[in-house]
Parts: structure tokens; C-alpha cells; sequence
């Protein structure tokens, strides 16, 4: 099996995608990889064979897309035989889908192609004059993949059209993103919750992460006689500077408020095993990894309802899910998490986490790429 990659994430998220990468070769899958990149590349798949196309970032960018799609596709078939690929694997919906629709128009080669966040928060809600386009996509990909239940939900109700939603639904199936394999090596389990109580919180410190909300969250509980403390992860990890500011301002000088570097897995392992309970009520997340760490942990979750892993888990088993721009909600989450923290805790302790493993993910990539071609074979 043939395949090749088009991934306009991956200089965002190269260990996303080199765990991947590497998984789907365990299982004989000859790949190679097309990456847009905006800045000289520091991604390092080994020896799977990738090519870079550097393209411009920005508003205008994403305004000039059809460009950019025109730009991309003539880009891989300069740099791929690409009649020789049984199949292509398209990350996302918009800038990826569209490229893999176009080399499917000339060759007529099967492609699969992920719904993500920015495809349903940016592209399709304020790029109007793009939706035709994501119909055509969709509609002539084998395979629709959402990264979770949320997502797969908010797209059929609340997206597409009824009419949309019943050419494609039978193509569509959920499969989870990957946790290192760190973390299921060092699983752990909680035994007691400290006084005070910990939170944690990981993530850029930008407007979608919410820690604002956290903090305010926090006050709330404060301020009715419970102790809490909350560590926040990921000072100097794509920070937008005003929000670092809006957020230091806020926790300036409160001793229970802190705010820590982005960390390696190895000063994680000891971040997540010295605190209690993670927080993270993002405003919109495709699936969120961390939420995954922390639980390999021990630690309940509070998540967003309507994003990331909500639909995994039922609200209450192993944490709750929250409205983002609720802060009561919040707060009572944070509170009932503290007086179920035994039951929560004993769920947790039973999760298989297998089905986030990346072998497992590689398995069904790679099923799903044969059955695929097999259909093709037989069709042709």
C-alpha cells in the first residue's frame, strides 16, 4: 500500500504526526509526505520522504485559498509520481481535501480526508464562498474522518444540510487522535487529593484556552471556603502576548495562581502526578491530547461540552463537561469533581486506554486504506 500524506499541520504539530507516520510504517505502509510550511522546516519524519511547499500565512492567505490549492497541486505533481499512490490521506477538510480532491480529478485516485477544528470553526463558518467546494470534497471522498464524537455531531446537526449529510453519512467513522506512547507506559493511578487541591491546566496561553475562566473559577470556590490552588502549563508555547499580559495581571502577587514554561514529557509525568484535578475548558479544541495525559494519570478532567473528547466519556464518569463561557458551570464542575473525586478516580483507574494507542490507530488507518483500494480495484 501507497500512500501520500497532505498535511498542512504538521510543522504545528510534528509529533502528532511522526507518531503517526511511524506507526502506519510498522504496519507496511509505503508513505511519503506533501508539508506546506511557512518558515524553514524542523520536522524530522526519518526516512519517510517528504517535500516542502512554503507558502505564505495570514488572513490573506486564506483568502487567496483557490491560489493556494492551484499552487499546491501543481507542487505535488512536480515532486511525486503521484499515478503511482494507491491512496491519498488528506489531514484536513479545506487546504487539504482540496488538493487531494484535484489529484482525484486527474487520476482518479481514492482519498480520505479529517474534519478539524479550524475546518469547522474557520473555513466553513466564515468562508462562505468555499462551502461548494467542502460539499464536492466530501461528497467524492471514501472516507470522512471526525477525531471525535462532538465534532462528528456538531458537523451532522448543526453544519451541513440534511440533503449533504445523507450522501456522505454512511462514509463517515471516528477515530481518535494518538497519546505517545510515554504516557501509557508510565500509567498511574491517584490514591488521595491533596489540601490543598491542585489544578492543572496545559496549553498556549491564548484566548481559546480559557484560563481566565480557570482563574475566575478559582475566586469563586476561594471565596466560599474551598482551597484551591492552579498551575497553568505553557508559558512560551505560541503565547499571544496580550493574553500572557491579561493573564499575568490577573494572578499577579496570589500565591495560589501560578504560571509555569511549556515542559517535556519527562517534567510533565511529575507535573500531572503532583495535582489533583485538570481543568480545561477551551473554547473550541478538535480533540486534546492532554485531556488523555492527565487521565493516564489518575486525574479527573473537566472539558468542554460540545468539543475535544466530549462523546469518549460520559459526563460525570471520569470528570465533567462544561460550557466554556460559563464560569459558574465551571465552578460547580470543579466542585462536584472534589466530592465524587473516589468514584471519579476508581473510573479512571479501569479505562483501557488501547484505543488511544497509536498502533491501534495505525491498524484502522491501515484497514480502512485497503478496503478502500480494494473497492477501487473492483470498480475500476
Amino acid at each position: 500500500m501507497k500512500v501520500l500524506h497532505i498535511c498542512n499541520g504538521a510543522q504545528g504539530n510534528s509529533p502528532f504526526f511522526k507518531h503517526l507516520f511511524m506507526a502506519l510504517k510498522m504496519k507496511h505502509v509505503e508513505q511519503s509526505v506533501l508539508i506546506p510550511v511557512w518558515k524553514t522546516p524542523s520536522i524530522d519524519f526519518e526516512d519517510i520522504h517528504c517535500e516542502y511547499f512554503y507558502r505564505k500565512s495570514g488572513i490573506l492567505a486564506r483568502l487567496m485559498f483557490r491560489k493556494k490549492i492551484r499552487q499546491l497541486t501543481q507542487f505535488a505533481l512536480e515532486k511525486f509520481e503521484v499515478e503511482t499512490y494507491n491512496m491519498i490521506h488528506a489531514h484536513t477538510w479545506f487546504s487539504d481535501g482540496a488538493v487531494a480532491y484535484k489529484l482525484y480529478k486527474k487520476y482518479g485516485i481514492p482519498y480520505i480526508v479529517a474534519i478539524r477544528n479550524t475546518d469547522l470553526n474557520i473555513f466553513y463558518k466564515y468562508f462562505i464562498h468555499l462551502r461548494k467546494l467542502g460539499n464536492r470534497i466530501l461528497e467524492n471522498a471514501s472516507q470522512i474522518i471526525f477525531i471525535s464524537p462532538a465534532y462528528k455531531d456538531y458537523f451532522e446537526n448543526q453544519i451541513v444540510s440534511k440533503k449533504i449529510k445523507n450522501k456522505i453519512s454512511k462514509k463517515i467513522c471516528i477515530i481518535p487522535n494518538g497519546i505517545s506512547p510515554f504516557w501509557v507506559q508510565h500509567k498511574h493511578q491517584k490514591t488521595a487529593i491533596s489540601s490543598p487541591v491542585k489544578l492543572l491546566s496545559i496549553g498556549a496561553i491564548t484566548p481559546n484556552k480559557n484560563f481566565p475562566a480557570i482563574c475566575n473559577a478559582v475566586e469563586l470556590l476561594r471565596a466560599k471556603g474551598i482551597d484551591l490552588e492552579l498551575t497553568i502549563v505553557g508559558k512560551g508555547y505560541r503565547d499571544v502576548p496580550s493574553c500572557l499580559k491579561i493573564l499575568e495581571n490577573h494572578i499577579n502577587e496570589k500565591p495560589y495562581f501560578k504560571i509555569l514554561k511549556k515542559q517535556s514529557e519527562e517534567e510533565l509525568l511529575h507535573t500531572y502526578r503532583s495535582h489533583d484535578i485538570f481543568v480545561l475548558p477551551s473554547h473550541t479544541e478538535t480533540f486534546g491530547l492532554v485531556y488523555i495525559e492527565a487521565l493516564t494519570q489518575g486525574l479527573p478532567v473537566i472539558y468542554t461540552k460540545g468539543q475535544g473528547i466530549d462523546g469518549y466519556f460520559e459526563s460525570g464518569k471520569i470528570g465533567y463537561a462544561v460550557h466554556s463561557k460559563n464560569i459558574e458551570e465551571l465552578a460547580e464542575a470543579i466542585h462536584n469533581t472534589i466530592c465524587n473525586i473516589s468514584d471519579i478516580t476508581a473510573n479512571i483507574n479501569q479505562l483501557d486506554f488501547s484505543v488511544f494507542s497509536w498502533e491501534s490507530i495505525a491498524e484502522r488507518y491501515g484497514e480502512i486504506y485497503l478496503q478502500i483500494f480494494n473497492k477501487y480495484l473492483t470498480d475500476r
